[in-house]
Formats: structure tokens, sequence, C-alpha cells
């Protein structure tokens, strides 16, 4: 009985994770298709830091004539 209701409290759990990404990369898409290319970078970035990337090499250029400052 408590491994039958340890199986199914993760299943609905790992269905509950799946649903909640799926919902932000809709969201973290539709940001990117309507952006201006400087939108596109700098969600990009904010995404690569929230997933946990780390930088391998040199930070990347900000778009022309814009000052990007790293979140605290």
């Amino acid at each position: 009985m408590m491994l039958t209701a340890a199986i199914v409290t993760a299943a609905v759990l790992g269905v509950a994770k799946v649903v909640r990404d799926w919902l932000i990369l809709r969201q973290v898409r539709a940001a990117m298709d309507a952006g201006t290319a400087q939108d596109r970078v700098r969600i990009g970035m904010r995404l690569a830091e929230a997933l946990g990337g780390g930088q391998s090499g040199p930070a990347p250029e900000p778009p022309a004539g814009e000052v990007v400052t790293p979140p605290r």
C-alpha cells in the first residue's frame, strides 16, 4: 500500500513538472517571437542563467547601443 502511494505521488509530481515546464517554454517562445533582436538576446541570457548554464567562454557582446547589466 505504501509503495503504491509513493509511486502514484511520484507520477503526479512528475506530470505536474512536465506541464509547468511546457507552459514556461510556451511563454518564452511567444516572447521570443514577439520581441526584437535585443529582446531575444536578453531572454536567451536570462533563460541560460535560470537553467544553470555557466559561461564556457567570454560573455557575448550586447547589441550595439545597449548596456546589459547582470541581475543581482
